[in-house]
C-alpha cells in the first residue's frame, strides 16, 4: 500500500526525470574525500550548475530572485513547479561546492606544506669535481608545481598526468630555480607544441617521468589540458 510519502518521493523523482536533471548527490562528508574525489566531485557540481542555470534561464525565461507568488496566487505565466525544483536544486549545489572548496583548500594548504618541510637543498657542500652532478641533482630535488586539476582526453591526462603530481622538471631544464612564476614553463611549451616533451614528477613518494605533447589538437582549450599551481 503507497502512502503519502511514498506518492511524494515517486512525484518528486517522476518530475526530476522530466526535467532531465541529472543532479549528483554524494553520500556521506566531503572531508572523508581525498583532493581527486573532491576535484571529480567539483567538476560534477560545477557542469550541474550550468545544466541547470541554463534550463532556468534559456528554457523557462526566469531567475533566482523574481517571485513566483503574486498577491497571494502562484503566477499564471511561469511553470512554478519545475522553476521552484531547479532552484532547490542549484541552492543545494551551490552549498556542495563551497563545502568542497573548502576542503580542497584544506588538501592544498596540506600539500604545500608538507612539500616545504621535505624540501632539503645543498646541505652539504660538494667537492668541485661533483659540482656539476650534484647540481643537477638538487635542481631536480624540489618540486616547483603542484597539479591541481586534469582535463579529460587532453594532452596531460594522455601523458598520464593525474590530480596531485608534482612537477620537478619540465623539458629537463625548467625546474624550482627558473620557472619564474610558471612563465618559464607556459613559454617552452608554445615552443614545444606538437613535439614531445619529458616531465618529472613526484607522486606519492616516486619519481616518474611522463612524455607530454602539447598540442591544440584537442577538443578542449590551451596546449596542455591541465591547471597547475606554482608551490
Amino acid at each position: 500500500m503507497a502512502t503519502g510519502q511514498d506518492n511524494h518521493n515517486g512525484s518528486f523523482s517522476g518530475e526530476m526525470r522530466s526535467l532531465n536533471l541529472d543532479v549528483p548527490e554524494f553520500s556521506g562528508d566531503f572531508r572523508s574525500m581525498n583532493y581527486p574525489q573532491l576535484a571529480q566531485a567539483k567538476r560534477l557540481v560545477e557542469n550541474s550548475l550550468d545544466h541547470l542555470f541554463g534550463l532556468l534561464h534559456d528554457t523557462y525565461k526566469f531567475d533566482m530572485t523574481s517571485p513566483l507568488v503574486v498577491n497571494g496566487f502562484p503566477r499564471r505565466d511561469v511553470d512554478v513547479v519545475s522553476v521552484r525544483l531547479i532552484r532547490s536544486n542549484i541552492i543545494r549545489l551551490r552549498n556542495d561546492h563551497s563545502a568542497i572548496l573548502g576542503q580542497l583548500q584544506i588538501h592544498l594548504t596540506q600539500q604545500l606544506q608538507a612539500s616545504a618541510n621535505s624540501s632539503v637543498v645543498g646541505q652539504e657542500k660538494p667537492e668541485s669535481g661533483e659540482l656539476s652532478t650534484s647540481k643537477n641533482l638538487n635542481l631536480h630535488s624540489e618540486a616547483f608545481a603542484f597539479v591541481n586539476d586534469v582535463t579529460s582526453n587532453s594532452p596531460a591526462e594522455k601523458a598520464g598526468l593525474i590530480i596531485g603530481d608534482r612537477i620537478l622538471s619540465f623539458d629537463g631544464d625548467i625546474c624550482y630555480w627558473n620557472h619564474n612564476n610558471l612563465t618559464a614553463l607556459a613559454a617552452r611549451a608554445k615552443a614545444k607544441k606538437d613535439t614531445q616533451v619529458p616531465v618529472e614528477v613526484l607522486r606519492d613518494s616516486n619519481r616518474k617521468t611522463l612524455i607530454l605533447v602539447p598540442t591544440e589538437n584537442w577538443p578542449g582549450r590551451g596546449l596542455l589540458g591541465c591547471h597547475i599551481i606554482p608551490l
